[in-house]
């Protein structure tokens, strides 16, 4: 009998001590991915518009070079529009914040670019709207 309630106690422990843990992983990696899903839809919105409004006849190079801004884009947008920081920015989007902190800085200098400007704002204005309705406020 001894035996019976020494081993209740550890076995408790053992089946109760890892639950915690296992709730804050989750917690987090849902946070993650929560931040991950925004951003992925943010950056296909931008690609599907930038899609409407481009050329569909590009060369490889000049889709390579639509795909960064696209990602540029994605970033400033989730920055600016959806207050994200750099940090869980750059998490979603598997690069370092300081590759986000470039990709705003270049979104925003092109902004003078009246054709740009609306584009970018349309891209806010949807991914707010996007945030919104899924119940996530921008």
């Amino acid at each position: 009998m001894p035996s019976e309630t020494a081993n209740s106690p550890v076995a408790d422990q053992g089946s109760t001590a890892p639950a915690p843990a296992v709730l804050r992983s989750s917690a987090a990696s849902s946070g993650l991915s929560e931040r991950r899903i925004v951003c992925m839809v943010v950056r296909q919105l931008t690609a599907e518009l930038l899609g409407v409004v481009g050329d569909r006849a590009e060369a490889r190079r000049a889709r390579r070079r639509a795909s960064c801004h696209v990602r540029q884009i994605s970033m400033y947008v989730c920055h600016v529009a959806l207050s994200m920081p750099y940090g869980e920015i750059a998490e979603a989007f598997g690069v370092d914040r300081t590759t986000v902190s470039h990709a705003c800085h270049v979104v925003e200098d092109r902004r003078d670019d009246a054709a740009f400007d609306t584009f970018v704002s349309t891209v806010e204005r949807l991914a707010e709207s996007v945030c919104m309705v899924a119940g996530r406020p921008a």
